[in-house]
């Protein structure tokens, strides 16, 4: 998480609660929010599970911190009865601010936080014992909890981005190179944007593009490029009425032949009984 961004940063969090065994047989042991309205961040204390964000899927087990962010991604988790994922869970939302000249400038960022979704926490019993003192500290609601769990939250993801820092720093630019990449892939999906001149954003040669990005998102480049434009077509199906030839053309496709045949191929059904359905 580089420094200019956490200068930048001011967050506010909204809840802080605690995901137990009476949680998830409420909800059959799955939790899915299609398209989430703010960010969520939280630790594991116990148990196994899923995290899945746009069909990227990460495991989660005791000592794993994970983040959703920004807001706008489908969200799901899914666990087991015989050893549910047990969990403080932190939703919060943050804006970007900056000074111009005397006036204070306040911007929603589409950015995720700069770490990775989930990271396996060394210090267990010390990272349990912090988010136990946030989550006190907001049920307390004592004088001034709201800028106190701020300060918390902000706290927090200090200590986070200095564990980063220990990383080797060719592994750290590497991350960095490839989270480029896919930031870049959702801000410009509609473009044609093929994998040679992602390398060359990226600085890199395009077989080693191709090998990092396999290895930190789970997909090739043009898989990745694929899913998140039928994502995008998945909500415009869900929350519009515009026809398919040209929602096609809307997330990046010439032919709208080729579209609906991809997208059959990768959803199970055609755009329009997606539709239906």
């Amino acid at each position: 998480m580089d420094q200019d961004f956490m200068n930048r940063f001011m967050p506010r969090v909204i809840d802080v609660l605690i995901r137990d065994k009476e949680h998830w047989s409420n909800h059959q042991y799955e939790v899915e929010i299609p398209l989430t309205r703010m960010c969520n961040m939280g630790y594991v204390f116990n148990g196994e599970g899923k995290l899945e964000i746009n069909d990227e899927s990460y495991k989660l087990r005791k000592g794993c911190f994970y983040h959703v962010s920004p807001p706008g991604v489908r969200l799901k988790f899914t666990t087991e009865s015989s050893n549910p994922l047990l969990y403080i869970a932190v939703h919060f939302d943050y804006r970007l601010m900056e000074w111009e000249g005397r006036e204070l400038i306040s911007k929603v960022s589409r950015t995720s936080l700069r770490l990775p979704h989930v990271l396996e926490l060394e210090s267990v019993t010390r990272a349990e014992e912090q988010f136990r003192q946030l989550l006190q500290l907001w049920k307390d609601k004592g004088p001034g909890y709201e800028w106190r769990s701020r300060n918390f939250l902000i706290r927090l993801l200090d200590q986070l981005e200095g564990m980063q820092a220990s990383k080797p720093l060719s592994e750290l630019r590497a991350e960095h190179s490839i989270h480029r990449a896919m930031e870049h892939v959702h801000e410009h999906f509609r473009e044609p944007l093929n994998r040679e001149e992602m390398a060359q954003y990226c600085s890199l040669s395009v077989s080693y593009f191709s090998l990092l990005f396999k290895k930190y998102t789970g997909y090739s480049y043009v898989q990745y490029l694929h899913k998140v434009r039928l994502e995008k077509a998945k909500m415009l199906l869900r929350n519009g009425f515009a026809p398919v030839s040209e929602i096609a053309r809307d997330i990046g496709y010439e032919d709208p032949l080729y579209f609906s045949k991809l997208f059959t191929r990768e959803v199970g059904l055609s755009p329009r009984d997606y539709r239906k359905g």
